[in-house]
């Protein structure tokens, strides 16, 4: 026990040299095994930290915190180890543990709640934005389907128009379309390059009508699957 005494009285020497002795050299301190109560060893155990509630020791498998209940009697009144002192500190600790957690605690719902309205916030702007999309897509199918029917019309004009120049062989006005607009032309039985003019107009009015209502079908199903996304978006926001 003299041994045991000798190395604690080392021990707390060290304690009261300051920690700065150990981190300026550690091969001069002084290292000695201390046995806890428990019967654990720890081995060439030096003084690191003094608490009221106990000593942080270093030794050679790391480090621990050792509570003074769990130190030898001889230790506990060598430190003048209090158990009220001890329990007022621990119980320190553990209001100030309680006290961060719950600060965290409060953050992290602060956080949460921070999140929740900017998604909320960020969801109402896809929504806006695809609204302003379905819109758009309504705008141009509308004027699609606008460009569409007068295409549709001076072709079903222009054929109604040949047919019946050809059938009757009279002067007869009909559309043309031209680099400059839509014209209507006087036809006759004799004028032959008005004629093949007329046909080449109907074949290429009628491929624009095909491509026009191309554009139109086009246009419908982006509406639709822009429509699609839209109620999904509103419906993940209710």
């Amino acid at each position: 026990m003299k041994n045991h005494t000798a190395h604690f009285a080392v021990l707390a020497a060290l304690l009261f040299a300051g920690t700065a002795v150990f981190a300026a050299d550690s091969n001069k301190v002084e290292k000695h095994d201390v046995t806890l109560k428990s019967g654990k060893v720890l081995k060439d155990a030096y003084i690191l930290d003094r608490k009221p509630n106990g000593i942080t020791f270093g030794y050679k498998d790391g480090c621990s915190f050792v509570r003074f209940p769990d130190l030898p009697e001889k230790v506990q009144k060598y430190f003048n180890y209090d158990p009220k002192e001890a329990a007022s500190y621990e119980k320190k600790l553990d209001d100030q543990k309680k006290a961060n957690q719950k600060a965290a605690e409060k953050q992290k719902a602060k956080e949460q709640k921070q999140k929740a309205e900017q998604d909320k916030r960020n969801k109402e702007r896809r929504i806006e934005q695809q609204e302003q999309t379905v819109r758009k897509l309504e705008l141009q199918l509308e004027e699609a389907k606008k460009k569409l029917s007068n295409t549709e019309n001076i072709v079903s004009q222009d054929r109604n128009a040949l047919v019946s120049t050809v059938a009757s062989n009279n002067n007869t006005r009909v559309s043309i379309d031209t680099p400059w607009g839509v014209s209507r032309v006087r036809t006759s039985n004799n004028n032959g390059a008005v004629r093949n003019k007329l046909l080449r107009e109907v074949d290429t009015m009628g491929a624009k009508r095909d491509n026009q209502a191309q554009d139109v079908i086009d246009l419908q199903l982006k509406l639709e699957a822009a429509q699609k996304t839209l109620e999904k978006l509103k419906e993940s926001n209710d």
